[in-house]
């Protein structure tokens, strides 16, 4: 909750607060303490979540991951191992809905293809 400016010119602070400071600055060195709490609690709310560790992947690993569907990271931390098992499972492919679009895309291309070979054809006979 900032300082705020009132109709009179003065500032207070917050919405509720009594307009009796004369600048901005007096405004803000006279509530730092509620300010200073006001930012820390914004900050610690503005994460999604608290964290009891933070793994970062190696290139490496998440080529493993996504290549074999899983990966095994040894982690050491207070002289105590951990083992942990990361696993990864991609969507189904529908293989069938695959080979059609691909159909239809080749499909596509051939027929723009062919039409312009018959546009050449067709403007080399126009000629003769």
């Amino acid at each position: 909750m900032p300082c705020e400016e009132c109709e009179e010119g003065l500032y207070k602070w917050g919405e509720t607060g009594e307009c009796m400071y004369e600048t901005l600055e007096d405004c803000q060195l006279a509530n730092q303490g509620e300010y200073l709490e006001e930012a820390v609690k914004k900050e610690k709310y503005n994460h999604e979540e608290d964290v009891d560790y933070t793994m970062s992947f190696t290139q490496e690993q998440m080529e493993e991951l996504h290549t074999n569907g899983e990966v095994i990271i040894h982690i050491e931390e207070d002289g105590k191992e951990m083992v942990i098992k990361f696993v990864y499972t991609p969507e189904e492919v529908d293989a069938e809905e695959l080979e059609r679009e691909y159909d239809e895309l080749t499909a596509s291309m051939l027929d723009d293809e062919l039409d312009e070979y018959i546009d050449k054809i067709a403007d080399s006979i126009k000629r003769l």
